[in-house]
């Protein structure tokens, strides 16, 4: 029972600690980039780069999409490389054990607790368009909200990785296992240019051809929703990955660089700092056909960087403390409009002279808050089914190796 409690506060030696801090970082990007977004009328005369700062904020995903690729396609290509094949099932088991409970639970508590408690406290003209979009929860259900609206705001980004994780074990068994070997990482290089060069011919031949809202919704429904619009994101962490697994000396050199690494991990953060700050997301432009690869090439950066362990930032990163709120991460992420909204709205309705520069400050309370209750919500929905997840690796463990070892009695026999 204690562990049932307090594993979530423990650490995993199979973590990469650093990433851990990544995470968190990128979880509270997140609560500053749409906080503001469902906050702005309190700031009219918000101070552009500010701005700019708070709508990036949505960088975040470019850190959490390429660490999803990594995380995913390392062991398959490790097992893919021992094995000449994947077991799929097995694979497709581990991540509906590990993703449905906490979204699909969500779900149906939106559908009857969230939704009919809004309708209670909006107009009439407003109940009606809510009604309407009720309807389109399937589009939740069926992972199709990147294409699709559906009843959850952010729900596109979950329906997008789903897809990644349905079609790359595919892609694994019926394409690439029969790319030779010396052309895979060409291969895997020439998939990734292919978002970039749709974004590139849909930007110069529809969307500039536009102006103001019509502009960003063409850019949210045909680049940063869809999966073949945001795919690369994705793409880029399994690059990393194929190399991490298969080009180690590549790794292993910036593992072993000297101090003047430290300065280029500065230099990084440094970059997407100036960038966020001086970038409008919306702002229709060459910029947006290269947002998405120049996001995730310096969180990969970054990834590879803070694994040095003589690195000032990596240390910080790998701090304990980081290892529940990544462990979390999931389920917070799935409820934290629900929390993040009404919190971060009478924080902001208490606070009567509002500075620029306090909005910030508010992102830490309203995260904390998420992640409390994404703790309980972690113990309801997700806990139970990591312990059977967990059972069942470990009884597969059991069987491979008695399988091997009756082969190898064979042999011998």
């Amino acid at each position: 029972m204690k562990e049932y409690f307090l594993g979530i506060f423990r650490s995993d030696e199979r973590e990469i600690a650093p990433f851990n801090g990544l995470r968190t970082l990128g979880f509270f990007m997140l609560i500053y980039g749409h906080m503001y977004r469902t906050v702005y009328t309190f700031i009219p005369d918000i101070d552009p780069n500010l701005r700019n700062f708070l709508n990036n904020g949505s960088a975040c995903l470019d850190l959490f999409f390429p660490l999803s690729g990594f995380l995913i396609a390392s062991p398959l290509f490790a097992e893919l490389e021992s094995k000449g094949t994947i077991n799929w099932k097995f694979f497709y088991l581990k991540r509906s054990l590990r993703i449905f409970p906490p979204f699909y639970v969500f779900l149906i508590l939106q559908y009857f607790i969230f939704i009919p408690i809004i309708l209670k406290s909006v107009p009439a003209e407003l109940a009606a368009q809510i009604e309407v979009a009720k309807t389109k929860i399937w589009f939740d259900f069926l992972y199709l909200s990147d294409y699709y609206k559906g009843t959850m705001f952010h729900g596109w980004s979950l329906s997008l990785e789903e897809q990644f994780y349905i079609l790359f074990p595919i892609f694994l068994l019926i394409i690439f296992r029969y790319v030779p070997k010396h052309l895979r990482l060409g291969f895997l290089i020439f998939i990734t240019l292919l978002p970039l060069i749709y974004r590139a011919i849909f930007m110069y031949t529809v969307i500039l051809k536009t102006s103001g809202s019509e502009s960003v919704d063409l850019y949210n429904a045909n680049f940063y929703y869809p999966f073949h619009g945001h795919i690369d994101s994705i793409l880029y962490g399994i690059i990393f990955a194929y190399i991490f697994n298969f080009h180690k000396g590549w790794i292993e050199k910036a593992l072993q660089s000297g101090p003047w690494a430290n300065y280029l991990h500065a230099g990084l953060w440094l970059v997407i700092l100036i960038y966020s700050a001086l970038v409008n997301e919306f702002e229709m432009g060459f910029h947006q056909i290269i947002r998405f690869p120049s996001f995730a090439l310096l969180w990969i950066g970054i990834l590879i960087l803070c694994m040095r362990k003589e690195d000032p930032i990596g240390k910080f990163l790998s701090w304990k403390g980081f290892s529940p709120f990544a462990k979390l991460s999931y389920c917070a992420y799935i409820i934290h409009i629900v929390v993040m909204t009404p919190i971060s709205r009478r924080l902001l309705f208490a606070d009567r002279k509002l500075e620029q520069h306090e909005f910030l400050l508010y992102t830490i309370p309203v995260g904390l808050s998420v992640f409390f209750f994404a703790y309980f919500y972690h113990l309801i929905t997700e806990k139970p089914f990591a312990i059977l997840k967990d059972k069942l690796i470990a009884r597969y463990k059991v069987k491979m190796t008695s399988e091997v070892f009756r082969e190898q009695m064979q042999k011998v026999s």
